[in-house]
């Protein structure tokens, strides 16, 4: 195009004014080429935000604990949710716990006013003897840094459509843990395992979603 207008400058010196006119108008022409940008994704995918406080209930060496957590993250056509999750252990007297990592969870039929969703979690965590007896909720509260170990847990949810950005979840799910050191020092109090580490969790939360922009 600027070899084209090096071109046509002789033409037009003695008339600016068509000289100018010109030059709007192949800027106008070069502006509408049709966008040939290639992307994974269609482009009538809608993306919006989810985020979701929970609380987990499970037993651990025969003790009945809590865990206060959360997840969220981009939401697909309302149907594919791709984020990150954490917890930490609450109410548990003896073991103290928590973990930080990716979820990746699919909601069937999310329009409707009773649907299901199913997911799965995959996630490091952490665990640490407690300094001194558990007597109040939030004794040691986010000291769990200790012996680590590797989660994954898949799990199903039934939802209930509250209004257009609240839904209630209850579900259950089952925690697989492995890569603990069972010998760690952070551990000599609960002698806790993979195993007990392992096991069956209750969930309920409140999805928050957010609109799409237009």
């Amino acid at each position: 195009m600027r070899s084209l207008i090096q071109e046509l400058k002789p033409l037009c010196r003695n008339k600016p004014v068509v000289f100018f006119a010109f030059l709007l108008l192949t800027t106008g022409v070069f502006a509408q080429t049709p966008d040939s940008t290639q992307t994974l994704f269609k482009s009538n995918i809608s993306v919006s935000e989810l985020w979701t406080p929970e609380i987990k209930v499970n037993s651990i060496q025969g003790d009945i604990g809590t865990l206060v957590g959360f997840y969220g993250g981009a939401l697909l056509n309302r149907a594919f949710l791709l984020g990150i999750t954490g917890g930490v252990n609450l109410s548990h007297p003896k073991v103290n716990y928590g973990y930080f990592g990716a979820i990746f969870q699919y909601i069937h039929k999310s329009s409707k006013l009773l649907h299901f969703s199913g997911q799965i979690v995959l996630a490091r965590g952490s665990t640490k003897d407690y300094e001194n007896p558990k007597s109040g909720l939030f004794d040691n509260f986010w000291n769990i840094s200790g012996a680590s170990f590797f989660m994954m847990e898949p799990g199903i949810n039934l939802e209930l459509n509250l209004s257009k950005s609240l839904t209630l979840v209850a579900g259950s799910s089952y925690r697989y843990v492995t890569g603990l050191d069972e010998n760690s020092k952070n551990v000599a109090l609960t002698h806790v395992t993979n195993k007990n580490l392992s096991g069956i969790n209750f969930n309920i939360g409140l999805k928050i979603g957010k609109k799409p922009k237009s």
